[in-house]
């Protein structure tokens, strides 16, 4: 994503030699090319259709915080997201989606452990989080 003057863009093509934006906002025909390092404009925005909405930008930030601590950790699903939202402004609290959609949007970015070619369980799995033995005995 980019962000230019209060609008957000992303990501609509990439050529072998450009990145091609479009506006966040679908009915809005505002484009932008970047060199595929994203360092210079190659073409500016185009004209939008509407105003700029700065106040999405936090819960965009806030978004991806929770997805790459979901992602990395083992905390509970309430933890990753009152740890985000405590530096979260209040002003922007209109732009923030409900409890249940962040609850599963971390559930979307927790990998599942699945068993190996021999049926077997991983071995994250054999002990607790004490590092201790889990599982006595197993077979098929």
């Amino acid at each position: 994503m980019i962000l230019h003057e209060g609008y957000i863009y992303t990501v609509e093509r990439t050529t072998k030699t450009k990145s091609i934006f479009r506006c966040k906002n679908r009915d809005c025909k505002a484009r932008c090319h970047t060199s595929l390092s994203m360092d210079a404009f190659l073409s500016l925005p185009t004209s939008h259709c509407r105003a700029p909405q700065p106040d999405g930008v936090p819960a965009i930030q806030l978004e991806n915080e929770i997805k790459a601590n979901a992602a990395i950790t083992d905390e509970s699903t309430s933890t990753i997201i009152h740890s985000a939202l405590r530096t979260y402004p209040l002003s922007a609290a209109g732009q923030l989606r409900k409890n249940q959609s962040l609850m599963l949007m971390i559930q979307q970015q927790r990998t599942t452990e699945t068993v190996d070619v021999d049926g077997h369980l991983p071995e994250k799995l054999r002990k607790t989080y004490h590092d201790e033995g889990f599982i006595l005995h197993e077979d098929k």
